[in-house]
């Protein structure tokens, strides 16, 4: 990429050489826009630190007397790190954003097996008959679903494995977690 101003490369939001914001990639990526490795185990203290760093950089209020240009683009960059942080700070949408490309779930999402559909109908059912005598099986079944998928990206990061399992196990994992939320929420 270079800079709209002074032509010269640029790695970030604003040129090194002459100090112009540049426009937001269109489809930004989360990890580049906080400048961090593509990875699923991340601290959320890595993550809020970049965010700051990179938020001080393009806040808007730095480009109140600059070309209209430059503030629209500071306006572009803000709402990019935010969903950036908002994306790599959440488990599920780190994870799901590493497996697809995408941190928002899609409507149809992966087709699930009949047997863990069922039980999830047949917990679903108990839980209304009998609130709470679900809870200990769904925190169970959701530990092991969150170790599966811990598994399966520290193998991703050692570069021993893939991320193909990940959708179907964040919808099971989507199942049963609305069996531990209270009725109504």
């Amino acid at each position: 990429m270079t800079c709209h101003a002074c032509h010269e490369p640029v790695g970030g939001p604003v040129c090194v050489g002459c100090g112009a914001l540049q426009a937001p990639p269109v489809d930004p990526d989360p990890y580049a826009i906080l400048g961090l490795s593509r990875r699923y185990h991340l601290a959320p203290t890595e993550v809020e630190a970049r965010y700051l760093k990179v938020a001080r950089t393009i806040h808007p209020d730095k480009f109140v007397s600059r070309p209209s240009r430059d503030k629209q683009a500071a306006l572009q960059w803000t709402a990019a790190v935010h969903e950036a942080r908002r994306t790599l700070k959440d488990p599920v949408a780190r994870a799901r954003y590493l497996a697809t490309g995408s941190a928002r779930q899609d409507e149809r999402g992966p087709s699930l097996d009949g047997a863990f559909l069922q039980t999830m109908f047949d917990w679903r059912e108990a839980e209304e008959e009998a609130p709470g005598s679900m809870a200990a099986r769904a925190a169970a079944l959701q530990g092991e679903l969150e170790a599966e998928l811990d598994q399966i990206f520290s193998r991703w990061e050692a570069g021993e494995g893939a991320l193909d399992a990940v959708p179907d196990r964040l919808a099971r994992l989507k199942y049963v977690t609305g069996l531990l939320r209270p009725a109504g929420e």
